[in-house]
């Protein structure tokens, strides 16, 4: 259900990691591996689970097929995994992290998106995040409210200036 193909990986770099502070230590950690693929001007694509608890069933996914515990950050390069926050730091010291990342597209100037800052999420243009939605019932002139189905649990939608 939640697969995710490969192919579609070439030449990618995706991490999932958390905005959550409630672990601090996890949270140093996603930041640590965001910063080293910054400053390393590669392209990435971040998965957020605390603002898509998609990713979170995703990541699980991708986990259990190789057979590792889901512990944040958690990269995988050209759809392999590759590991956690203390192998990048250990990969990117002896420059073997530099090796992997020839293949991958560079980008000029890191920056965040004006639209979302960065997050990849912005709260929902129909329900504004309150992720009900109202109905209006023709024949008795009542309103119902249901859940808004243009947005995830949180009343988040991806940033469609940022999102590829």
């Amino acid at each position: 259900l939640f697969q995710v193909s490969t192919v579609l990986e070439f030449g990618r770099i995706v991490i999932y990691t958390t905005s959550l502070r409630v672990v601090r230590t996890t949270f140093e950690r996603c930041e640590l591996v965001r910063k080293i693929f910054q400053n390393h001007r590669v392209k990435f694509e971040e998965k957020n689970i605390a603002l898509n608890s998609d990713y979170g069933k995703e990541l699980d996914e991708r986990c259990r097929r190789v057979c590792e515990v889901p512990s944040l950050p958690v990269v995988f390069i050209d759809g392999h995994y590759l590991g956690g926050a203390e192998k990048i730091l250990l990969m990117n010291e002896s420059g073997e992290l530099q090796d992997l990342l020839t293949k991958i597209e560079r980008v000029q100037h890191p920056h965040e998106c004006p639209s979302c800052g960065g997050f990849g999420f912005l709260p929902c243009s129909a329900c504004r995040g309150s992720k009900m939605s109202v109905f209006r019932n023709c024949f008795t002139d009542s309103f119902k409210a249901l859940k808004c189905t243009a947005c995830n649990e949180n009343g988040l939608q991806r940033c469609r200036s940022c999102a590829g």
